[in-house]
């Protein structure tokens, strides 16, 4: 990335004097969490921290969330917006930590590091001000504040039907990574996450004694063998590079021990990392299902619950990301990164415009072992934060825009 001497020290001057108060704004926003769609007083803060740099954010037409763009003087819009997501939501989860800035929410706080997300395209905008009233804002940038990432199939359809990637040509995004140390970012070409789809079945019999069961239909074992051999089938119908995993969570049928039930129910995912793969899956299931329980003689009743996309890094994307991780952060920013069949809605934007996510270490230093995300006690080093608004707002600074194929090195 040519990044010029003066903007890799406008940014870190600027991050650093920033650095206590982006602290905080985490801080406050941690303590006060908001579950999906009911983001109204992190939508305000937004709105109110970027417009006390003289920014103007625009509210999302669900309510929640917000768009605004930092344009340079004399803008070319040829070159399109670089546009970077935060999701602003939290999770259905009692906080566990002992710290002053614990959720005050009871039932609900920001495991999953949405506030450090939220935070760090906060103060890329913050720096980008600054560095556009120097004259050294050379591209476009929008900054995407979504809704309701942790809902299904996630609130960035909400932020694209509210205009998020209108001139926009090409997203990035960070996610918080506690197997990753701070000061570095996890990259990965191609899928970096899972589509993720919700599977719940309900069988039907006519149910009667267990002393009799050649009256009528084994519901149970009709469940028991969707349970254990619909995963192995699919796995033998699937091409298995596409990554395709069916997990049942809740299997439920019956009330007594000398009775067979009527009903039951069993619910599941499915994911996939490969697009096709999730296609023909999605395709297959009830097909793949009828013909499991016709032994039983019991009916069926399936519903897929179409969630996310996998997550589609493209290459360009992560060269671009790794460009400036190298510039902004240091020679040693860049980390490879595992693959997750974990769900993340920033997919949908990825779909439609290049770009990439990279994994924000947020493990410090010398410790092996943290809570992860999506656990009541997940934190972050907080000098993630810095590294997170270096790296963003040096790629956005950069005014390159993504280019037609890769380049070498």
């Amino acid at each position: 990335m040519p990044a010029s001497d003066s903007i890799q020290a406008a940014i870190a001057a600027e991050t650093e004097a920033l650095f206590d108060r982006l602290v905080a704004i985490r801080r406050d926003i941690h303590a006060h969490p908001e579950v999906g769609h009911d983001e109204f007083r992190t939508t305000a803060k937004i709105v109110e921290i970027l417009a006390g740099t003289g920014l103007q954010a625009e509210v999302l037409p669900v309510g929640t969330g917000a768009l605004c763009d930092i344009l340079p003087d004399g803008y070319d819009s040829s070159q399109g917006l670089v546009g970077l997501r935060a999701d602003i939501d939290a999770l259905p989860i009692s906080d566990g930590k002992d710290v002053p800035f614990a959720s005050t929410s009871p039932g609900v706080c920001h495991a999953c590091g949405h506030d450090v997300h939220t935070t760090v395209v906060l103060g890329v905008g913050l720096v980008l001000a600054r560095l556009k009233e120097a004259g050294l804002l050379k591209r476009g940038v929008r900054l995407i504040f979504q809704p309701a990432e942790e809902s299904s199939p996630g609130g960035a359809l909400d932020a694209i039907d509210g205009g998020a990637l209108k001139g926009v040509t090409e997203a990035y995004a960070l996610h918080c990574d506690p197997r990753t140390e701070v000061g570095r970012v996890g990259l990965t070409s191609g899928p970096i996450t899972s589509a993720v789809d919700g599977v719940h079945v309900t069988l039907t019999g006519p149910g009667g004694h267990t002393s009799r069961p050649h009256l009528t239909a084994d519901l149970v074992g009709a469940l028991g063998a969707l349970a254990t051999t619909a995963p192995l089938l699919l796995s033998r119908r699937i091409d298995p590079r596409g990554g395709a995993s069916l997990i049942w969570g809740r299997i439920s049928a019956g009330s007594v021990a000398n009775a067979i039930p009527r009903t039951g129910d069993i619910d599941g995912t499915l994911r996939a990392l490969d697009p096709d793969a999730w296609r023909d899956a999605e395709k297959l299931l009830p097909e793949l299902f009828a013909q499991i329980v016709a032994p039983y003689g019991v009916s069926l009743q399936l519903r897929v619950a179409s969630g996310v996309p996998p997550t589609v890094n493209d290459p360009r994307g992560v060269q671009r990301l790794a460009e400036a991780a190298e510039a902004f952060v240091g020679p040693d920013a860049v980390a490879s990164t595992e693959q997750s069949l974990g769900g993340e809605d920033f997919s949908w934007m990825l779909q439609q415009v290049p770009g990439a996510m990279g994994r924000l270490g947020v493990r410090p230093p010398g410790v092996t072992q943290v809570p992860d995300i999506h656990q009541s006690t997940f934190n972050v080093d907080e000098r993630c934060i810095a590294v997170g608004v270096r790296l963003l707002a040096g790629l956005a600074a950069d005014g390159q825009p993504i280019a037609d194929e890769l380049v070498d090195d």
